[in-house]
């Protein structure tokens, strides 16, 4: 059987043009049907313990577009370096019928001496499995390896004269080729305080990368983090480091916000990928055909990065509720006169730099003839420059009850900015309302010229006969006639109780937060198990943090959002709660913000923990602590 390979074809002495030609024909679908043929071989069966041994799957007749990329194959006595094949191609031509090779290559070391093995695998071709036969490979010392003959590449009978000689092979890749680099905009910050990492890859002139991704899940716990837009498709910058010209590309960009004081560690960013070097060939054909063979796996990290977080500083004004950066406030209603039961809307917008997402609205104080309901509240964050801006919207209905002329008091928003270290406070002006119309009233008796609820009243009655018409015992006897009696008395005694509730809930603002309690606390606990069944993990961990803190802050008749871990647990000692329940709590709140930053490292049956947690917790806490 004859056999012709590219290397001797008649057509290619004719110029470059014609062997392009030539291979994009036989490269057609409809050139060849050939059979598909699997094998698998290793490049010596014999090593030194100090050498390696490459492990090759070769699958004949598929040029690798139906071949779904295999698993490396377990191995006893040797350890795998790379997870990622090396991928290799050749076209060869056998009686004018063309044939196609594709391969994976993995690389091994030997563990120990005496017998090692490399296990059977599979790899799909078209739909279908081929399994491959397990190989042995002997592992003797290095002074007694014997001599070893050149070894045999399985596709150097198919190598076209494109690809690069037998002998020349790429550069091998060190740290100084190709990094990543992890930016930060600075290594110490304020607590809750902006701070912007990019991570930058950095590669020589010449290196080609592919098929890049993420190994880990990036993680950065102790911050409340928030991905920043990078470009899709960027177009490497030109730099110079040490003396070596680079390319550098933007791979991510993240702006994080400590949520606790201390050192705290972002961790690396962990890509793999397959890198090229160029060959040393100025052949444009020879360097375009080769291209396939010489990528070779990678993996790269960038260094964690520390960040050291300080907590704020004391004399924190009353309506701070934990907000950092730069920010400004305005506030403004659609409408100043109004009728009884006719609805307004005041709208509070918070715009600037910061932790938007986290930010609660500012306290609101209107007369008591309004009913207020809960806001809307809406998110804009743009995260398209190089910190994350945007702007938050709270809208409240307002509806008055009764006429009269009202104030809107001003509405305070403190901040703390870290640039000058101080806290600042933006302060709106008053709205005045006017409300017309008539307020609904209850329906009062009729009453005659006399006085009286009727106009007339029958005769007494004087006569015992007329006594013994109506039958029965006397009315005192019946309870019913006590019950007509004395439920106007209760209901009146009702009335005055509810509303005497009602004035403390307004003039004793310590006792309503103790009231709303342990109704608040339910609430986010039943919104926290909705939120978990329907897959919000990070939504669920924030509602059981919610639920905790809230019910600390409105037993103790304090703002939660602006303590730290370190004041809270002061200030539970000290209105009596136990070193047990102090430390239930800080397990509780370091799971929740493992839950919000990691979702993924909990299982279904640990994301509940959280939940039986903060049940049982909130009732131990009522028992223990003092207002």
């Amino acid at each position: 059987m004859a056999r012709l390979t590219l290397a001797n074809h008649p057509l290619l002495g004719r110029g470059s043009l014609w062997a392009v030609l030539l291979l994009a024909f036989l490269c057609t679908p409809e050139a060849v049907r050939a059979q598909v043929d699997v094998r698998a071989s290793v490049d010596a069966t014999t090593i030194g313990t100090e050498e390696r041994v490459s492990f090759t799957i070769t699958v004949d007749g598929s040029d690798g577009s139906n071949v779904q990329m295999p698993q490396p194959p377990e191995a006893e006595g040797l350890a795998l370096l790379q997870t990622i094949p090396r991928t290799q191609q050749s076209v060869s031509i056998v009686n004018g019928q063309m044939s196609r090779s594709f391969g994976y290559s993995w690389t091994y070391r030997p563990t120990a001496q005496g017998t090692a093995r490399i296990e059977a695998t599979t790899i799909t071709v078209g739909g279908r499995e081929y399994q491959t036969q397990p190989i042995q490979v002997e592992v003797v010392p290095q002074d007694q390896r014997p001599a070893r003959s050149r070894t045999v590449d399985p596709f150097q009978s198919l190598r076209s004269p494109f690809d690069p000689p037998a002998d020349e092979s790429p550069p091998e890749l060190d740290a100084s080729d190709l990094f990543i680099r992890a930016v930060p905009t600075k290594r110490s910050a304020w607590q809750n305080e902006q701070v912007v990492i990019e991570y930058r890859l950095f590669f020589r002139e010449g290196i080609q990368l592919r098929q890049s991704r993420l190994t880990d899940s990036w993680d950065a716990e102790g911050f409340w983090r928030e991905e920043l837009d990078v470009e899709t498709r960027p177009i490497p910058r030109i730099m110079v480091e040490n003396g070596l010209r680079y390319n550098t590309i933007v791979l991510k960009r993240a702006a994080v916000f400590p949520t606790r004081a201390g050192k705290l560690t972002v961790d690396p960013l962990k890509i793999e990928s397959e890198a090229m070097m160029p060959f040393g060939s100025r052949d444009p054909f020879r360097s375009l055909f080769a291209m396939q063979s010489r990528f070779s796996p990678v993996e790269l990290a960038s260094p964690e990065v520390t960040i050291d977080s300080r907590p704020l500083p004391e004399g924190a004004p009353d309506t701070f509720n934990g907000a950092v950066g730069a920010y400004a406030m305005t506030v403004n209603s659609d409408k100043t006169a109004l009728e009884v039961g006719e609805s307004m809307q005041l709208t509070v917008t918070v715009t600037g730099r910061g932790n938007l997402a986290t930010m609660d609205a500012p306290a609101l104080d209107v007369p008591a003839a309004f009913d207020v309901y809960d806001p809307d509240v809406s998110t804009l964050l743009e995260r398209s420059g190089n910190r994350l801006s945007g702007s938050k919207t709270f809208r409240y209905i307002l509806i008055p009850r009764t006429n009269g002329t009202f104030e809107i008091p001003a509405i305070e928003f403190s901040w703390f900015d870290p640039d000058t270290g101080r806290y600042r406070t933006s302060r709106s002006t008053p709205i005045p309302i006017t409300v017309t119309g008539t307020a609904t009233s209850p329906l009062s008796v009729t009453a005659t010229t006399n006085g009286l609820p009727v106009d007339d009243f029958a005769p007494a009655i004087t006569e015992s006969s007329e006594w013994q018409q109506f039958g029965g015992p006397p009315l005192h006897t019946r309870w019913w006639v006590w019950v007509v009696l004395f439920l106007p008395l209760a209901v009146m005694g009702g009335a005055h109780l509810w509303r005497r509730h009602q004035n403390r809930l307004v003039q004793d603002p310590r006792w309503a937060r103790g009231r709303r309690a342990h109704p608040l606390s339910r609430k986010h606990l039943k919104q926290a198990m909705e939120l978990l069944q329907g897959g919000d993990t990070k939504g669920y961990f924030e509602e059981v943090e919610r639920a905790v803190l809230g019910f600390v802050g409105n037993r103790l008749d304090v703002a939660e959002k602006g303590l730290t871990r370190h004041q809270l647990d002061a200030l539970l000692a000290r209105r009596g709660a136990s070193e047990a329940i102090r430390e239930r709590l800080r397990a509780l709140l370091d799971l929740c913000d493992r839950g919000r930053f990691a979702p993924a490292s909990f299982s279904p049956e640990n994301k509940e923990d959280a939940f039986d947690d903060a049940s049982a917790l909130i009732p131990d806490l009522d028992e223990q602590v003092s207002t």
